[in-house]
């Protein structure tokens, strides 16, 4: 069979660029190794941590947990289904891919051909190393879900969005959570101030500088943990250990070497994403990306657009934003560039944020000399939906005093960026000049 395109891999990214070739009129087909399309996000990712995450605060039991994680998983399904994308007119192959040169795949028993390909494979939880270890000791974010029951003490290795967002809905349950990361700061890539406040706000209890060295089964119920920590071995004992330390590139059954494309751990490609075969694309968790949905979303609506179009389009992501979705959510909108000002409000200063008790809010907003955004950073509840205004101001290249335009319904948490903006404006009408401009206009309508 020969395609126009076809995309390997059925999880989000791949099929985001699969559903746009189509609806463009593309020959499309994708490549899935399971049946059930939608990959990690769908079914151990995003939407059943989110669930987790919503649901612990509403009940302890386990049972109603996990079947409503089920549900929210099977009412997304369709939207992902193979006889969803076969109505779009895409040709859906499930099986596992190799490429036998850089025209030619084989899946299963069939041979297919394109004229261009999208490798959308995605990625796997990282598992270590470590002495003593079986499979009968350890969860990922691939089986926890799935388990009937939940240890009564825990282990997380990895402080990081996962283990952070897992670690707090099973403590919120009831189980006993301890989390480790090799990290000797605490969310290394953020502000102090914000870290600081997560640190406190989290509740659960952390250990840095720490790496795993032994485990040994005691009985049925119990593992023992040798783990150094900041150079000392101390000794814990928990029913489970969770792996939440990385994930790693599905790239190693693909037989890349087979093809002229060149990878280490990930896919190398260039701005328009694609690999060194200028007719295969990668996008999603196989290039050296932000490892994020909506990063693989953006990604796969460059590659779709340069395969349609020409190479065109590269890939930005200067608006992309990271958010750990705990209570309190912790956002970050990154940028290797330097700001010349950083602004910053607190909870304590609003409102709507007294009224729920959350002084602790935090909101850093970085601009340029001209009050354009630079970065922000912010720790709050629901803070990242407040925070999306700071990434439309940036995409759009408008400046930070254009959010003093709106009128904002009161009391809200968008206030805290209005209070930035108004106290932008207020310097520039604190200036000696503007105030003696200001004076002469009031002298002038006899108003003084």
């Amino acid at each position: 069979m020969h395609h126009q395109v076809i995309v390997i891999g059925g999880g989000a990214a791949g099929l985001y660029a699969t559903a746009g070739l189509a609806r463009l009129g593309v020959d499309v087909a994708v490549i899935n190794e399971q049946e059930n399309m939608g990959g990690d996000c769908l079914h151990y990712g995003c939407i059943p941590s989110k669930t987790l995450l919503h649901m612990a605060q509403e009940t302890k039991q386990w049972s109603i947990i996990r079947q409503k994680i089920q549900d929210t998983i099977a009412a997304i399904q369709p939207t992902d289904s193979v006889p969803r994308f076969e109505n779009l007119g895409v040709h859906v192959y499930i099986g596992k891919a190799t490429f036998l040169d850089s025209h030619t795949i084989q899946v299963g028993n069939q041979q297919l051909t394109a004229k261009k390909f999208i490798i959308a494979t995605g990625s796997r939880p990282r598992v270590p190393e470590v002495s003593g270890l079986d499979k009968s000791m350890y969860e990922t974010n691939e089986t926890i879900f799935q388990l009937t029951e939940l240890p009564k003490k825990m282990a997380i290795i990895g402080a990081g969005p996962v283990g952070l967002e897992l670690g707090q809905a099973f403590q919120n349950i009831g189980v006993a959570v301890t989390l480790f990361d090799y990290n000797q700061q605490f969310l290394k890539r953020h502000h102090r101030d914000i870290a600081a406040i997560a640190l406190e706000k989290l509740g659960l209890d952390i250990h840095l500088n720490s790496k795993l060295l032994q485990v040994r089964r005691l009985n049925e119920q119990e593992i023992e943990l040798k783990i150094e920590e900041a150079g000392q071995e101390k000794t814990y004992i928990v029913e489970k250990i969770l792996f939440a330390a990385g994930q790693i590139a599905n790239i190693d059954t693909l037989q890349l070497e087979n093809t002229g494309v060149l990878f280490d751990k990930k896919i190398q490609t260039n701005a328009h994403l694609q690999t060194t075969e200028p007719h295969i694309y990668a996008i999603g968790d196989v290039i050296n990306s932000p490892s994020l949905t909506h990063a693989g979303g953006a990604e796969a609506r460059v590659a779709l657009t340069n395969i349609a179009f020409g190479n065109f389009s590269k890939i930005q992501y200067g608006t992309l934003a990271s958010v750990i979705y705990t209570k309190p959510e912790i956002y970050q909108l990154a940028s290797e560039q330097e700001a010349t000002r950083v602004l910053l409000a607190s909870g304590a200063t609003i409102d709507r944020f007294k009224t729920d008790d959350e002084p602790e809010a935090l909101v850093r907003v970085g601009i340029n000399k001209q009050a354009k955004i630079v970065h922000a950073e912010a720790i709050g509840a629901d803070i990242s939906t407040v925070m999306q205004q700071i990434a439309l101001l940036k995409a759009t290249n408008s400046k930070l005093t254009d959010l003093s335009k709106a009128i904002y319904p009161y009391p809200t948490k968008s206030e805290i960026l209005k209070k930035l903006s108004d106290q932008l404006l207020s310097e520039k009408l604190e200036k000696p000049f503007i105030q003696k401009v200001l004076q002469k206009i009031i002298k002038w309508r006899r108003l003084s």
